[in-house]
Formats: structure tokens, sequence, C-alpha cells
């Protein structure tokens, strides 16, 4: 365990305790409907410990489905949507995802149409890869969990094809080192031989992947906690990459997570990082909101204002728009305020922000239009209630 005060795990050391409550909460409930400023507001049962929350369409019906990370239960759990807002589990949900499930990145990594599943095993030294079969469930790889270079364990993982071969890759973190490691894929269900790149200071928790100066590339950005910067790897397409000229960017005090998307409307990537010195024992600073605009070609400015004030230990944020203006709008999840901030966004900056109240110790956030009516929802995973909280938007 790293020196970090407020991380995930308030939970159970004996593997075979993890394994039964992982596979017993098979049942779902909701509570009542709740209307609070522009949302409708429901609570979910999950399992324990819900993280990290990630929305996508696992049985092709069109409606976007959702998976939930359950750290204490080092499970994940299927929830189908029926297009309405309505979630029930898939058959055989939750299922057992080795140690301690932290960060989920979704792709095809066999190119058969499914979806499939990535994991980063946080105090552990792998990732586990599950296959979809387009109906909502998901099987354990023959040779997953695959072993990874990472001191002192893995943290983030994202998923691409790094080296130009078709075949999905996995990066995740070695911020013991400085480093992130990639394994690549062969295709046949088989990740290996791995490669290292440097980055700024201590890259923890989630890097993310997106092409950044519009080559066709999928590249590299890690937010760094102890350097007070964000490092942006652009891919040669070969399995190797090169730092961005002006990388390091600043970006405020212990950035410790980053989303990637158009924030000002001009069509180019930008960097929106949650900045949160007081989740940690180690940092100084504000707690707080950091924009960086993009270039196209991979250099990044900061939006005059950042950081922008959230609540108290922010910890996770997605980019969607969430007031149909057309424009991206930020959301943070608050983790020691019981709380979101949803900054709403103009092609100048910040228009206002909004904080609305969820569970304890909010973890996880995934932003798609749940039920059909043209506007983006919210989901947001509350780790010390084992629920989520659904906003939909009115």
């Amino acid at each position: 365990m790293n020196k970090l005060l407020l991380h995930l795990f308030f939970i159970s050391l004996s593997t075979g305790s993890l394994i039964q409550s992982g596979c017993a909460n098979s049942n779902s409930r909701t509570t009542k409907d709740t209307s609070i400023n522009d949302f409708v507001k429901r609570t979910l049962q999950t399992g324990k410990g819900p993280a990290s929350v990630e929305a996508a369409d696992f049985n092709k019906d069109g409606f976007p489905d959702f998976v939930i990370a359950n750290t204490s239960d080092s499970s994940l759990s299927i929830f189908l949507n029926d297009g309405r807002g309505n979630f029930t589990q898939a058959t055989g949900s939750p299922f057992f995802a080795n140690r301690y499930p932290n960060d989920i990145a979704i792709t095809d990594f066999n190119n058969d149409g499914n979806l499939d599943l990535c994991v980063a095993n946080t105090e552990a030294t792998f990732l586990s890869v599950f296959s979809g079969n387009g109906k909502g469930q998901f099987q354990q790889i023959k040779n997953s969990p695959f072993s990874v270079h990472s001191k002192p364990h893995t943290h983030g993982i994202a998923a691409a094809d790094f080296n130009g071969d078709g075949y999905t890759d996995l990066a995740t973190d070695d911020w013991a080192e400085n480093k992130i490691v990639i394994i690549f894929g062969d295709g046949k269900g088989n990740f290996g031989n791995e490669a290292f790149f440097t980055v700024g200071n201590r890259p923890y928790q989630r890097l993310r992947s997106a092409d950044l100066n519009r080559d066709g590339k999928p590249d590299i950005v890690t937010t760094n906690l102890e350097g007070n910067n964000a490092t942006v790897l652009l891919s040669n397409g070969n399995g190797k990459f090169h730092e961005a000229q002006g990388s390091p960017f600043n970006c405020g005090a212990a950035p410790f997570g980053v989303a990637i998307g158009d924030i000002d409307g001009d069509g180019r990537q930008d960097l929106a990082i949650i900045n949160s010195p007081t989740i940690t024992a180690e940092s100084k600073g504000l707690d707080g909101l950091w924009i960086l605009l993009g270039d196209d070609h991979g250099k990044f400015s900061t939006l005059p204002g950042s950081p922008f004030k959230t609540g108290k230990s922010p910890n996770r944020l997605a980019i969607a728009d969430l007031n149909n203006d057309g424009n991206n709008d930020i959301t943070v999840t608050n983790s020691n305020s019981k709380s979101i901030t949803i900054f709403y966004m103009s092609k100048s900056g910040v228009h206002k922000s909004q904080t609305i109240e969820v569970g304890n110790r909010p973890d996880g956030i995934a932003i798609q239009d749940f039920n059909s009516d043209g506007k983006n929802d919210i989901l947001v995973s509350n780790f010390d209630d084992n629920t989520l909280t659904i906003l939909f938007s009115k």
C-alpha cells in the first residue's frame, strides 16, 4: 500500500471471502425517484466498494449499459438498460474479476464485433481481460490475468492499438519508476512484450489515450501527482512514443486524473484535469479543476481561471454536454464532499457551476443518455454506500 490516505481500501484481505461476497450480490434494488435541481435522482444498489463505472452497449440493443468495478468484492457487475433508464443485472453478474479491480477499459480486443473488458487490478501487478459475447456476459480469457512490471502495482488502464498491427494493446502505470508500461496484444488473447516510456514524477491513477494531434494514432496522457504536471506522449505508430513539444504541461497541485475531449468547441482535443492535494498525505495546494486547451499538434495551454473550485478531494471526471447547448461540460466527483460539481462550459470558458449531493465517497462517473430522451444523464458510484446514483436530466 502506498502513502495515499484516502484511496480505495477499507476491505477484507481474504481472497476467499472476496470471491464469495462478489458472487452473492446478484439482486439489485432502486429507491424512489427524487427531483433535485435540473435532475431526477435515483439510487441503485451495487456490490461492495463500487469504484470505476463505464458505459457502453454490451448487448447490442442500441441502449447504453454499464459496468461497475466492485473493488471490495473483487468483482465486476454488468447492468443492462431497457432504453428507459431501468437497469437489471445481466445473467452471471457480478463475476469475479481478480484482486481489487480499479480502472476499466472497454474495447473489442479480439475483433469479433463484441465489446470486451480490460481491468487494472490495483494492489496487484497484473491486468485482467474478459471477452464479451454480445449479450452482456463476460468470461476471463485463457491467459488472463497478465503480469506487468509495475511498481508497486497498477492503477489505471488504457486500451488501443499502439503499434499499428491491428490488435489491441494495453497501457498502465509504473509510477514508482516514473514510467508507463505497454503490453502488446496479438489478437489471439495473448499480451506481452513489454515496452516502457518515461513520464513525469509519479504518474499516479488513471492514464488515458486519444489521438491528440490528428495523425490517426493513439497518444497517451499521464497526470503526474508529485510533478504537478501532465505528460503527453505522441505515438510514432510503431509502438514507440515521443514527448510532445512543451511536455510536461503545468496543471496545478497534485493532478489526480484526466479526461480528454473538446471543451471549448474548436474541434480540438483538450484535457480536463483534477487537482486533489487533500486526497494525499504528501501534497499541498488547492483542490480544483484545471483545463488545458489543445492545439491539434500535441501542445496545450492553460485556460485562464484554472484551477476552478470543486468540492473536497476530487477524484474522477467526465466530459459531455449536459444542457444541450452544443458545448461539452465537465463533471467532477468530490470524494470527501459527498457531491459532484458540474462545470457548464461555453466557448470562452466556464459559464457557471453547480454542485449536487450524491452518496458517500463518490468514486466513479459515466455520462450517457440512459433513458432515450435526447439528454445526457449521469452515473456516480458511491464507494462507502455500495450504491450508484443516477441523475436523469430533466
